[in-house]
């Protein structure tokens, strides 16, 4: 039997959504998420229609790495990857990133619609020309040549904000827009990072396949800052994979941002756990604790 919530838990609650009140959330889900686990999408539409309907801006980033790489293996295209581990993306896959990016932009959208979502109230980057990320080659001697992979140079949070206060929930996809003009890819993390920071979001939530940062007793760390970081950094406890991550959550809080989590997006309510109550649902990283 489940006990019943305490009046502290829903004052807490509603203290927490209060503060979130014509702010923007900026979710980020990978490819990965939705491959592993056909609810997902579901479990995610309805905590931003719960968001939406108690007034907090959302922007919903999608990547969609294995959907890539199974739609360049059926068009017999080989997958390169450079020394840092990026996706060389010739102008032949770019073509193939592109259409498989808005197959996955358009599914995000119906799952939306399908939990609640008024169609006319959901921004579609695959149901529009504009492209609100410019982005710079990540080689830049090839300059987009040979090479259409690249990393966020700017955003256009303006366009972005407007459609917000609008109302619409905004979906986007990280294919961003070349010095060119045409299409360059992106990686996922980087692009929401870039768009959170530009519209000077609250809150931005990485959505992963883990429950944030654990300590050396394998205990979830709920929250952590710039300092304390250094001394996970320095004694070991974060190593590995985590460790640009965790650099990468501390630089996007220096530009501005309220917060950047790191949360397991498997649960049903992940994200509003995360966002709404004292100890969270993974691991929250903000400049200073407290």
């Amino acid at each position: 039997m489940k006990a019943d919530p305490t009046l502290e838990q829903v004052a807490e609650l509603m203290n927490e959504l209060d503060a979130y009140h014509h702010r923007t959330v900026v979710i980020k889900i990978g490819g990965n998420s939705i491959a592993e686990d056909e609810h997902f999408l579901s479990k995610i539409a309805k905590q931003v229609k719960f968001l939406r309907q108690n007034g907090v801006h959302v922007i919903l980033v999608h990547g969609g790495g294995p959907q890539i790489d199974d739609a360049l293996r059926n068009k017999k295209i080989e997958t390169m990857k450079g020394p840092d581990g990026r996706r060389i993306t010739s102008p032949k896959a770019m073509r193939v990133v592109e259409k498989t990016m808005k197959a996955i932009n358009v599914q995000v959208v119906e799952a939306l619609i399908k939990k609640g979502c008024k169609k006319d109230k959901v921004v579609a980057a695959a149901k529009t020309s504009k492209l609100f990320v410019q982005a710079e080659p990540l080689d830049k001697k090839d300059g987009g040549l040979h090479n259409r992979s690249g990393r966020p140079k700017s955003v256009d949070g303006h366009a972005i904000n407007k459609l917000l206060e609008q109302n619409k929930v905004v979906v986007l996809h990280s294919v961003a827009a070349g010095p060119d003009g045409k299409a360059f890819n992106v990686n996922g993390d980087d692009y929401a990072m870039a768009v959170a920071i530009a519209v000077k979001a609250k809150r931005l939530i990485l959505v992963t396949n883990v429950a944030g940062v654990f300590d050396k007793q394998r205990k979830r760390i709920p929250a952590i800052d710039t300092a304390l970081a250094e001394e996970l950094l320095g004694d070991g406890t974060i190593h590995g994979g985590m460790v640009p991550k965790v650099e990468s959550a501390l630089w996007v809080v220096k530009q501005g941002v309220g917060g950047v989590a790191i949360i397991d997006g498997f649960n049903p309510w992940s994200i509003l756990a995360e966002m709404l109550t004292h100890e969270g649902f993974g691991t929250l990283f903000q400049a200073r604790l407290g």
